[in-house]
Order: structure tokens, then sequence, then C-alpha cells
């Protein structure tokens, strides 16, 4: 099956989507590492004591999984193949912070909306994954 090099108007909407996403992440993450205060600032007691003693490995991987997304979607819209190893390096850290996230108990004081929400980062990596692979075999990446 032959596919056209030149992308189509839904790639550049789904790759701005995908953007401004991942551009929300590492925005979040930023404000974790530079004005925690202000982030944790509606946190209990509960979830501030999650927070606290979250293993150091956690905030690194937090760190590689929001930016390397983030440039997965920068690469898709230059239409360079290298998104979709970026894509699956940052899918490989949602993982691991999302089985961190309903291995360390904190499911236990915070609501369920934030649970799925959880769940929902989870899909859209994997979601910037599969649209990253598909574009490049329909030869839109080079």
């Amino acid at each position: 099956m032959s596919y056209s090099a030149k992308p189509k108007l839904w790639f550049w909407i789904l790759a701005i989507i995908f953007l401004l996403w991942n551009l929300i992440g590492v925005g979040f993450f930023m404000g974790e590492l530079l004005k925690p205060d202000i982030m944790y600032a509606d946190f209990t007691d509960e979830v501030m004591e999650y927070v606290e003693n979250r293993p150091w490995w956690f905030m690194i991987n937090y760190g590689i999984a929001t930016i390397v997304s983030f440039l997965a979607c920068v690469m898709l819209l230059f239409k360079s193949k290298i998104a979709v190893p970026l894509s699956v390096i940052g899918l490989v850290g949602i993982v691991i912070s999302t089985i961190y996230f309903f291995t360390s108990g904190i499911t236990q004081v915070i609501p369920g909306a934030e649970q799925g929400f959880t769940i929902f980062i989870l899909l859209m990596g994997i979601f910037l994954w599969l649209f990253a692979r598909s574009s490049r075999k329909k030869g839109w990446l080079r």
C-alpha cells in the first residue's frame, strides 16, 4: 500500500494537540522542581507525606517521561523519524511512574478522579507512540 509523503491535515492537528498536552506535563514537572510550595498548596497531609517520601529516582523518571515525550511531539512537527523512539522512551517513563503510583499506597488517600487521570496520562503516552509509529509507516516522517 502506498502512502503520500505529505501528512494530512489531521496529522498536524493531532501533533499540535499532543504537543500542547505534553507542554502541560513539562509545566507541571517544572512547577514541582521550581515552585513546589505553589504546586503542593492544596495537598492534604497524607498526600504530602507521600510526596515527601517518593524515592529519588521518581523525579528523574518523571522528568525524562515528560521532557522526552514533549521532544517527541516537537520531532513530529518537524516530521522527523526520531519521534518514534522518543515516544517509546517517554512511554516507558510513564509506565514506570504509573506502576509506582498504583503500588505506592497513594491510591488510599487520593480521590478516584485523580487515579483516573493517571490512567489517562498512560493512555495519552500510548496514543502518542501509536501515532508516531503510524506516521512513520505512512512515510510522513523522514
